[in-house]
């Protein structure tokens, strides 16, 4: 229920500027929805303080400059919006702003609290190698399958490789290839990639029992999926949505 609830709150961030600024980023006006972006900044508008550290993060319709960006970011995260928090940490995680990965993952939980999805996702990798929070494979496992709830295929591929190495569960092979087969179904191209490799590993695997698993997932965390086996071989496409 927990989780329910942080998607419907992700659902209701948008503010009302924000298809428009959009809608002038898909035609590739840049320079018009960047300032755009800066007026309804100033009336302290969450979106579009995301937008401007996406302007200036890119350099699209405006010069490079991450320290701008992050400076956006920060003020959308501050005004309650949990991408501005996930882009924050992203950017101290990966040495393009200073800060250290504790800081990080601060700012990861705090996306996850404000219902953004790849908050939990972010909270899940640095808890199950032990950096900026301590290792903790039970509640890198709970987070990768809150998001995996919550849509996210990259964190269903995440529970899989949990499975397949054994980190806080018990090590399995043909439950992790299901996995991995959900999230490639989903679109994920890491899950695509690990569920051929993990089959490849399994002595005769049983793949009509895998792709039932996965098909069993789909319906347990509620997104369908297309998976069939045609001359030996798995196959999968992204149903429409």
């Amino acid at each position: 229920m927990r989780f329910i609830v942080l998607a419907l709150a992700l659902v209701l961030t948008a503010a009302n500027t924000e298809p428009t600024i959009r809608s002038l980023v898909q035609q590739k006006n840049y320079e018009q929805a960047f300032e755009l972006a800066q007026t309804n900044a100033a009336k302290d508008d969450r979106r579009a303080h995301f937008w401007l550290g996406w302007f200036y993060e890119r350099g699209q319709g405006t010069e490079t400059d991450v320290t701008k960006a992050a400076q956006h970011y920060r003020a959308a995260s501050d005004l309650g919006l949990g991408a501005g928090s996930w882009h924050v940490g992203y950017m101290i995680d990966k040495g393009i702003i200073e800060g250290e990965p504790e800081e990080a993952f601060a700012f990861f939980q705090k996306a996850a609290d404000q219902g953004f999805v790849n908050g939990y996702v972010s909270m899940a990798v640095m808890q199950a190698t032990g950096r900026g929070t301590p290792l903790n494979y039970e509640a890198a496992l709970m987070n990768y399958m809150g998001a995996a709830q919550l849509g996210s295929a990259h964190a269903a591929q995440g529970v899989g490789v949990m499975l397949n190495t054994g980190q806080g569960v018990d090590k399995n092979k043909p439950e992790a290839a299901a996995w991995f087969l959900f999230s490639a179904a989903r679109g994920n191209q890491t899950g695509a990639t690990n569920f051929r490799l993990t089959l490849s590993e399994i002595e005769n695997p049983d793949q009509p029992a895998i792709v039932k698993r996965a098909e069993a997932i789909a319906d347990e965390m509620g997104f369908p999926v297309n998976i069939t086996i045609v001359d030996g071989e798995v196959q999968w496409s992204k149903p429409a949505e």
